[in-house]
């Protein structure tokens, strides 16, 4: 490998090392900022406390009375004193963070485009070689590589999408186990609340299907005949609602509870669809993956050879 390789190849590996730092020193940072807001209120309070001791009033006149007034000034000077330091001792670290942050931002920027020169060397010595009669296949591999790379973002976005929709699933199915819960309590020994409480959470489940169906057709490949069957069976339970609270009697309950239960079926066979969907993206991932690596050994050795 030549020196400006072996260069570029540090500056690759120093950028990468110093922007994961930067990662986390900034979620350490946005934690001591919220921190610093907490003690600021607890800070402002103490001093306020203190305040209104030295000035007098009613509560003061009675711990001056009991003899009782130096003590208790004296606690409230201790606590707004405490709440004090904490105060300044987390603006130094913050400070002192953002000191370092702004280090970092630095170097990252002198840093910033080292993967992008790094490759562009890499072809360039590549086709010299070619130019020079041997082929190094680089150009080939690099191919390859980005290849998989663009299958690879592709599919965890397809994996991040699903997830949106397995949420808002999760979501909804709660609420209808609570709803089914409700109507096999209507139906045994139910009322007027239980009657209630059961047509709430089907309406509320009914609100829930409209962000499970935007998540749906934001994941676009997502089938959503299952979702069309649960809202219908949703409907009809809101349909008898009047019959259901007011009426109140076993037939009109187990029908409220039936369309109920075919609701909840319709919505676990669509979750059984999605996790099917994931296991098959989750495969193909580990795939690709694994011939990532093999790549990028490959690359690694045809670098070294460079």
């Amino acid at each position: 490998m030549d020196e400006r390789l072996r260069t570029l190849q540090a500056e690759v590996e120093e950028e990468q090392a110093l922007r994961r730092k930067r990662d986390s020193l900034e979620v350490e940072y946005r934690s001591l900022c919220s921190y610093e807001r907490e003690l600021a209120v607890l800070r402002q309070k103490g001093q306020e406390d203190v305040a209104r001791m030295e000035q007098g009033g009613v509560r003061n006149l009675f711990t001056k009375v009991t003899g009782k007034y130096g003590e208790a000034l004296a606690q409230e000077q201790a606590e707004a004193a405490e709440a004090e330091t904490k105060y300044q001792r987390v603006q130094r670290e913050i400070a002192q963070m953002e000191d370092t942050l702004r280090q970092l931002d630095k170097r990252i920027g002198e840093l910033s485009g080292s993967q992008v020169r790094y490759d562009a060397y890499i072809l360039q010595r590549a086709e010299e070689l070619e130019e020079a009669g041997t082929d190094s296949g680089m150009k080939d591999l690099q191919a390859r590589i980005r290849t998989l790379e663009e299958r690879e973002r592709t599919l965890l976005e397809k994996r991040n999408r699903l997830a949106d929709v397995r949420w808002e699933v999760r979501n909804v199915l709660g609420i209808l186990e609570d709803a089914a819960g409700y109507g096999r309590w209507d139906a045994g020994r139910g009322s007027l609340l239980s009657s209630f409480l059961k047509q709430e959470r089907v309406q509320k489940a009914k609100e829930a299907m409209i962000g499970l169906q935007e998540a749906v057709k934001r994941a676009k490949d997502v089938e959503d005949k299952q979702l069309s069957a649960a809202q219908d069976h949703l409907q009809e339970a809101r349909r008898q609602r009047g019959w259901d609270i007011f009426l109140d009697n076993i037939l009109i309950d187990w029908s409220v509870q039936d369309e109920i239960e075919m609701a909840l079926a319709r919505l676990h066979h669509f979750s059984g669809a999605l996790e099917e969907k994931e296991r098959v993206i989750l495969g193909e991932l580990q795939r690709i993956r694994a011939e990532q690596e093999i790549l990028q050994k490959q690359w690694k050795d045809s670098v070294a050879q460079l």
